[in-house]
């Protein structure tokens, strides 16, 4: 009886011990999601956080500085109105021009080396505007810039997504966001001790006098450089190596984030193995670049992705035209708006109606304003409130990272209905300084542009982010 019932022990407790077994192999064997659940939020994703945020932050200075070193270089290289306009939106033609070519080569070289090698060539054209002879070369030169830094605006998000668990990283892109929010506000505090500088230096063989603008051109360049080589310090993302049929890498990518975030040794990450999914497999490109750039770019509108491609389009559209758009005319239509208020005018004028009155004011000969212009200064008031909305936009950015959770579509449509009541009252309220406060919630639909990011990662397979 003792003998039996000792049988019947060993063997419950064999049982048990293959049940533990079969469990712990499974354990050490996952899809790429679990396992980089498994890697925590640490040190590694917090440094990426800030270096993705950096690298947003120059390409925002890139893109919307341009505002403050048109309105300073006016009458240096003898802009007309219709110049200035061209040559404030230029950057924002070479995001569009761009988008599609650093799409592709980031889906197929890797998210990390598309960062570096944009912003790296973004620097160097930057850099180089800043002794342009004339608006046509600077307009050519900050093209180029734009069109390479301009893969940050997807790339870094991606990279920072793509390196973080699914619990983590809605918050730490909206945080992210933070940093393109703020980026004029930075651009302005650069600005601010710059502008006023009094010096010039002739460089004959290039017939132009290098002065405080061009100083700021070439300041705002350096970011660029900083957060191209900083980015050389961390991991490819281990989602675009896992589509890329690359597991093995992955998992070591896997096995750093995680030693680096516990401090525990690499070897007892939990996971050996990583499950092939074929879902986000990278898709084989055949042919030239232009049949696989289409390769690429078709199943976007395709079933099932048909109907989010199109709507998350139109969202692009149109915060892009709305946001990015007219926050490069903030400094030129605060500077109106504050031209204005020290005349002693503005009564029951709209703000069309100020940067009307003051284009006429300036055209009739009014020394105040001509004086401004030609002297290439910018009103300290301009700056100041250029600041104001980068901490305003930031900040706003700041709670909503930390509060909508999984509210993303309610925290969207409350942010675009802001901003369509705002443009509304713009034009409605006969108040200047009031005209001037809601332009600044008008462009808050800025704000959006996070949440959109979150969805991009959210809604589409690795290999075409």
């Amino acid at each position: 009886m003792n003998i039996k019932l000792c049988i019947k022990m060993n063997k419950k407790s064999t049982t048990n011990i293959d049940a533990a077994e079969v469990e712990h192999q499974k354990a050490k064997v996952m899809s790429l999601e679990n396992a980089l659940s498994l890697t925590g939020f640490g040190k590694y994703n917090f440094s990426l956080l800030v270096v993705c945020s950096m690298t947003l932050q120059a390409m925002g200075m890139d893109l919307f500085g341009i505002s403050f070193i048109v309105a300073a270089a006016v009458c240096d290289l003898e802009l007309t109105m219709q110049q200035r306009a061209l040559l404030t939106a230029t950057p924002l033609i070479g995001v569009v021009l761009g988008a599609q070519a650093w799409g592709y080569i980031s889906d197929t070289k890797g998210r990390r080396l598309t960062l570096v090698l944009s912003m790296s060539l973004g620097f160097v054209f930057a850099a180089l505007s800043c002794f342009s002879p004339d608006w046509k070369t600077m307009a050519a030169l900050k093209l180029m810039s734009s069109t390479f830094t301009s893969a940050s605006n997807s790339g870094a998000y991606t990279l920072l997504g793509e390196s973080c668990s699914c619990h983590s990283r809605g918050r730490a892109m909206l945080l992210c966001t933070c940093a393109l929010m703020c980026s004029q506000a930075s651009a302005a505090v650069v600005a601010y001790p710059i502008l006023p500088l009094e010096f010039s230096y002739h460089i004959e063989f290039l017939g132009i006098t290098f002065n405080s603008w061009r100083l700021l051109t070439a300041v705002m360049a350096v970011p660029c450089a900083v957060t191209a080589c900083l980015l050389l310090f961390f991991y490819e993302s281990p989602k675009f190596l896992a589509s890329q049929g690359r597991y093995s890498e992955a998992l070591d990518v896997l096995k750093g984030i995680y030693a680096c975030n516990t401090g525990d040794r690499t070897d007892n990450f939990p996971v050996s193995k990583l499950l092939e999914d074929e879902e986000n497999q990278s898709i084989v490109l055949e042919g030239c670049f232009l049949r696989s750039l289409w390769q690429q770019t078709a199943p976007l509108f395709r079933s099932p992705l048909r109907k989010d491609t199109l709507s998350l389009f139109y969202l692009v559209i149109i915060i892009y035209m709305t946001g990015s758009g007219f926050i490069l005319w903030l400094p030129y239509i605060m500077n109106n708006l504050f031209i204005v208020l020290e005349s002693g005018g503005g009564d029951g004028m709209n703000l069309c109606s100020v940067i009307r009155y003051t284009e006429e004011y300036t055209l009739s000969g009014n020394d105040t304003a001509i004086g401004e212009v030609c002297n290439d200064t910018i009103q300290e008031t301009t700056l100041f409130s250029a600041m104001i909305y980068g901490a305003l936009a930031s900040s706003s950015n700041l709670v909503l990272s930390l509060t909508c959770g999984g509210r993303k579509r309610l925290a969207m449509m409350c942010i675009l209905a802001m901003s369509a009541t705002s443009a509304i009252l713009v034009n409605l309220v006969r108040v200047p300084l009031a005209g001037g406060i809601f332009f600044f919630f008008f462009i808050m639909c800025a704000l959006s542009m996070g949440l959109l990011s979150v969805y991009f990662v959210e809604l589409y397979p690795t290999s075409l982010r």
